[in-house]
């Protein structure tokens, strides 16, 4: 677990100790492309691992990259880089802050919290780089991010040429690093060296597939602008034929038009004849058929208002029959309110009966318990007390019985035995269990 905490007795150039490290591991593994990557939740983080079992890990974050430095053997990272800070840790302790370009900074209130946060991560990250199954980094995701990695050595290198402290420390241990790092850059440099040529090719060979298809493209272009001349030249070709031949229709459907007037003309005068004597039959059958119709809407009307009357009749019977029945359903669900919150009331009133009676028995309960605990504890001291006033008796009486109870004598040498004789009247007053 990160203390929270940036340690204040490092030296003003000890505190380059972290970032340098870092320095030099990734000045040897130069702009080499990643050995592998793993899944890592839904991220994949590109890996370096060096021949000494030291590790980089870079992952992509919405914020820019986050770098990772580890020695060998540690699954806790010695430095984090983010985009605007790098974070130094001495044994899971945050130990020191830098800025973007490695200047050593008093931490802000969140430093401790983001810091604790990465070493974390740095933990999951490890396990799943040394356990997960390992897969190849995509050369191209690579060559568009490669910039921006070596981009943050260069600005590393710029501080440290700045920086009076960080150049005493690293000139202190140039030999040291320089011995420990030497064979990987070595290895390195020739591996990327290979890479920067493919890529080189790689790229010479997408610009003259990009030449080639936009000379392509523009050839495409041109053939399909002199098709779009061509079908325009068709197209006004064919709008000329269509208004010449539209004219012509419209002529003779003009002369055809005037013949037609000429026959409707004719047909017109006798049709006119013909229509003034129907016109005259017509109006008689129009007077009769007034006088039916005139007939028949009397009497759909008095039907129509009758039938008025009576839809206005079943409408109010169906509106009072609404009424009761609205009337009705509000009364019942009053009445079913009004015993849902009584069965409500009884059912709280229940609850709180049964809680009081509950509180009442565990009370009884706590002080039966605690009684019998008194009585016991009396009756452990009342013990005591008798064990005590035993122990002290059985004290007296051997006392006393030690007081009343003469020495023996010596024991005498064997004689031959003798005759018995009278008890001693001096031992006759002595206690019959004083031996």
């Amino acid at each position: 677990v990160v203390r929270r905490a940036v340690d204040e007795g490092v030296a003003p150039r000890e505190r380059y100790r972290y970032i340098d490290r870092a320095y030099a591991m990734s000045d040897a593994f130069v702009d080499s492309p990643p050995d592998y990557t793993v899944p890592y939740q839904g991220e994949r983080p590109w890996i370096w691992r060096s021949q000494s079992g030291d590790y980089r890990m870079v992952e992509p974050t919405p914020e820019g990259q986050r770098v990772y430095y580890y020695e060998a053997g540690s699954d806790q990272p010695f430095l984090v880089r983010d985009p605007q800070y790098a974070y130094g840790y001495d044994q899971g302790r945050l130990a020191v802050v830098y800025d973007s370009v490695g200047r050593p900074i008093d931490p802000d209130g969140d430093a401790a919290e983001r810091a604790a946060r990465y070493a974390l991560r740095a933990a999951g990250l490890y396990f799943a780089a040394v356990h997960e199954q390992r897969e190849a980094a995509y050369a191209e995701a690579w060559r568009e991010r490669r910039d921006d990695l070596m981009a943050q050595q260069r600005a590393w290198a710029d501080q440290q040429a700045r920086d009076e402290d960080w150049r005493a420390w690293r000139d202190a241990h140039r030999q040291q690093e320089q011995a420990r790092w030497e064979a990987e850059r070595a290895e390195r440099a020739a591996y990327s060296a290979q890479v920067s040529a493919q890529i080189a090719r790689d790229q010479a060979h997408a610009a003259e597939q990009a030449a080639w298809e936009s000379q392509w493209r523009q050839q495409k272009q041109a053939q399909q602008a002199q098709a779009a001349r061509e079908a325009e030249a068709q197209a006004e070709q064919a709008r000329q034929q269509q208004a010449q031949a539209q004219a012509q229709a419209w002529a003779q459907a003009q002369a055809a038009a005037r013949a037609q007037q000429q026959v409707q003309a004719a047909a017109a005068a006798q049709a006119r004849q013909q229509a003034w004597a129907v016109q005259q039959q017509a109006a008689a059958r129009q007077q009769a058929e007034a006088v039916r119709q005139a007939q028949a809407q009397a009497q759909a009307q008095a039907q129509a208002r009758a039938a008025q009357v009576q839809a206005a009749q079943v409408r109010a019977a169906q509106m009072q029959a609404a009424r009761v029945q609205a009337a009705a359903r509000q009364q019942a669900q009053a009445s079913a309110r009004a015993q849902q919150q009584a069965q409500a009331e009884a059912a709280r009133r229940a609850q709180a009966q049964a809680a009081q009676r509950q509180a009442v028995a565990r009370q009884q309960a706590e002080a039966a318990a605690k009684a019998q605990q008194q009585q016991a504890q009396a009756a452990r001291q009342a013990q005591a007390v008798h064990e005590r006033q035993e122990v002290q008796a059985e004290a007296a009486r051997r006392v006393q019985l030690a007081e009343h109870t003469p020495p023996k004598p010596p024991r005498p040498a064997a004689k031959p035995p003798a005759e018995p004789r009278a008890p001693d009247k001096d031992r006759e007053g002595e206690a019959p269990n004083a031996h």
